[in-house]
């Protein structure tokens, strides 16, 4: 008899996943410590979808993926696709209100940098403090308070595929005084091939006071957002799931860019 229970396990544990929602955890994050390319099971954002399929109960399935984000502010738009974002806040997705959107407590704190080369080097003073100067950031990117400064052409904007790219040219000395980047994505770069701390550096004054990157949930779901609440408060308690990403930094404020 047990042994017949054994073989329906399969079974049912199949038709567990077919009942399941499925939901795209998407991020626009090509770049870890979010999403390793070419390795679907890595990154914070895989550990997170793995972690929210073994706390709801067969109800969701969530699957980890990387969308553009273009693309991804096309698809919330169109509200054809199951999604949850993320590692966001509301300020990069302008809802400083959160009425567009529905949105969870934070995941994580972090706080945005400039980082200019270790030969010509940049102290942060706000926006004034960078004229003059050329600008590496990731396409799609927006930065609001450099914004008017852009437009004016008293900063000049060079794009660059992802973030890695501008601290490359930053690292080789190619005509980039400076880039934005996370806390969190420095830190988890500063161990790839390419990189080289020693030439790079980090303003004294962050660009942002910390800030709680949380995740968007689409209004048409409340009850896919209350399971995430309370996912997220779990979470919380779990001081190894985030590893050396976890963060708790006192003095929060809503970032800037996006």
């Amino acid at each position: 008899m047990r042994l017949r229970y054994l073989f329906l396990l399969p079974a049912l544990a199949l038709r567990l996943a077919h009942g399941a929602e499925t939901v795209q955890l998407a991020t626009y994050y090509e770049y870890v410590p979010w999403f390793v390319p070419g390795q679907p099971s890595a990154g914070l954002n895989a550990r997170l979808a793995s972690k929210l399929n073994g706390m709801s109960g067969g109800r969701y399935h969530f699957e980890s993926v990387y969308i553009p984000r273009r693309r991804l502010d096309v698809l919330l738009q169109n509200g054809k696709v199951t999604m949850v974002v993320p590692w966001v806040h509301p300020r990069f997705f302008d809802d400083p209100g959160r009425t567009r959107y529905l949105w969870t407590a934070g995941l994580m704190d972090d706080e945005s940098l400039v980082v200019s080369p270790r030969a010509a080097p940049l102290e942060y003073d706000g926006p004034d403090s960078l004229r003059g100067k050329r600008f590496g950031a990731p396409s799609g990117h927006r930065f609001p308070d450099l914004e008017p400064l852009i437009a004016a052409g008293e900063i000049t904007r060079v794009d660059v595929p992802q973030i890695k790219n501008a601290l490359q040219m930053i690292v080789s000395n190619r005509r980039l005084d400076f880039t934005i980047v996370d806390r969190s994505t420095l830190d988890a770069l500063r161990n790839d091939a390419f990189m080289d701390p020693a030439l790079l550096h980090v303003a004294s004054r962050p660009r942002t006071a910390s800030y709680e990157r949380g995740m968007l949930v689409p209004l048409d779901k409340p009850e896919l957002y209350r399971f995430l609440q309370g996912a997220v408060a779990a979470l919380r308690n779990d001081s190894n799931w985030l590893g050396p990403h976890r963060r708790s930094p006192e003095n929060r404020q809503a970032p800037a860019d996006k």
